[in-house]
């Protein structure tokens, strides 16, 4: 059975077990906030900093996921609702006048961008509002080995993973001449040396990359990569 509600989050006293929570945490600790979460989803991420005494903006391209992260202030305290902004916005084109000293990709968010060019103007959100000495992590799915050379358009192609997360952006709008409101939600993966070009060609320079939450070194078998960059 699982723990989850009914809207898929994990009751609050187990917030902390997660490990992704747990490592992200940890780094605002070293860092300090506010904290910008790119990719909020349903708030899941911000709202956990909050209670631990970070001020957080969550940001997400969905008013969808950005209104199912609102609902949550209904369970929270003033105090902690205080320290969480949401907004729904192009995150390739968000430009705040606010600097942060810790920027957050979670949750595969960097999936959705779809080409190169999208996953630069990603990167240029990125820096724009990274605090000088600022951290950018990120945390993505590693494609399987055999699907760096198969063909993207593959039907059978395996780089569409699962992303619970995102269920809610399949009914935002149909399809083009279809009559069915669920769309399919393409999701990307990045392969570790098209990350490093991309970081670097936007100013990034990665110190860490891991495997797990735990801090287990990256290896090509790993299913998912968990990147830590400064600008």
């Amino acid at each position: 059975m699982s723990g989850n509600d009914v809207r898929g989050r994990a009751p609050l006293s187990l917030v902390a077990q997660e490990p992704d929570l747990h490592f992200y945490r940890q780094r605002a600790e070293e860092r300090g906030g506010p904290v910008l979460v790119l990719g909020a989803a349903n708030g899941r991420v911000p709202w956990s900093l909050a209670g631990h005494g970070f001020a957080a903006v969550g940001v997400d391209s969905s008013e969808v996921m950005i209104r199912s992260a609102e609902e949550r202030r209904a369970e929270e305290s003033a105090e902690v609702s205080s320290r969480v902004q949401f907004i729904a916005s192009d995150m390739r084109a968000l430009r705040l006048t606010e600097r942060f000293p810790l920027v957050l990709a979670p949750q595969h968010a960097m999936g959705v961008m779809a080409t190169r060019d999208d996953l630069d103007a990603f990167l240029a959100t990125v820096c724009h509002h990274l605090a000088p000495g600022g951290t950018f992590i990120y945390d993505v799915l590693n494609p399987p080995r055999e699907a760096i050379i198969r063909d993207d358009d593959d039907p059978r192609s395996p780089l569409e993973p699962r992303r619970p997360l995102f269920a809610r952006h399949l009914r935002e709008r149909k399809a083009p001449g279809g009559t069915s409101p669920i769309r399919r939600l393409k999701l990307r993966h990045f392969a570790p040396e098209e990350l490093d070009e991309a970081l670097a060609t936007c100013g990034l320079t990665l110190h860490e990359r891991y495997g797990r939450f735990d801090g287990k070194p990256f290896d090509l078998q790993d299913s998912r990569q968990i990147g830590v960059a400064t600008l």
